[in-house]
């Protein structure tokens, strides 16, 4: 008759245990360390936020007519303009920190002296190579979407929100 030590195969069961959590442990921590470290793409240079810069900003009102502004013609049609132009200006700057060449797509938001959301426009650089920078400016204009009713005299400050890069294969 063969007798079997249950303290045996409990200690066996509890060290399996131990093990299997400790792989579990190493490869969480190993996700951990990649997706803290940015690895989003090979040769990416990280997180594409920080390859983007928005600098200043300010509203532009343009209340000049064009040298065909004449309503005393006998055309119908009113061909001065009845409002000002405004338009809210910033800069940007995007500098491909990556491998290689790629596209970049950034959604930039505005915001009113409280921090409360205005709106939303998107900027962006194609083909840009390793390196170098792409700068312009970009507008929120009387055609953007803007929040509850919003004008464009209410944005105060500009914010990279999202900024994504796509590596090219080229």
């Amino acid at each position: 008759m063969t007798t079997v030590d249950h303290r045996d195969r409990a200690g066996r069961r509890a060290l399996a245990v131990v093990a299997v959590l400790a792989v579990l442990a190493l490869l969480l921590a190993g996700a951990t360390a990649w997706w803290v470290l940015g690895k989003d793409d090979e040769g990416g240079g990280g997180d594409p936020l920080e390859h983007v810069e928005i600098s200043g900003g300010r509203l532009v009102v343009d209340e000049s007519d064009s040298e065909y502004c004449d309503d005393t013609d006998i055309y119908s049609y009113n061909d001065c303009d009845t409002d000002a132009d405004e338009t809210y200006t910033f800069t940007y700057e995007i500098t491909n920190k990556g491998d290689g060449p790629a596209n970049y797509s950034v959604i930039v938001n505005a915001f009113d002296d409280d921090g409360d959301f205005v709106g939303q426009t998107y900027v962006g650089a194609t083909h840009l190579k390793s390196g170098r920078t792409e700068s312009d400016k970009g507008e929120f204009s009387e055609y953007s979407t803007l929040e509850d009713d919003r004008e464009l005299s209410d944005i105060a400050s500009v914010k990279v929100a999202h900024a994504e890069r796509t590596p090219l294969a080229n």
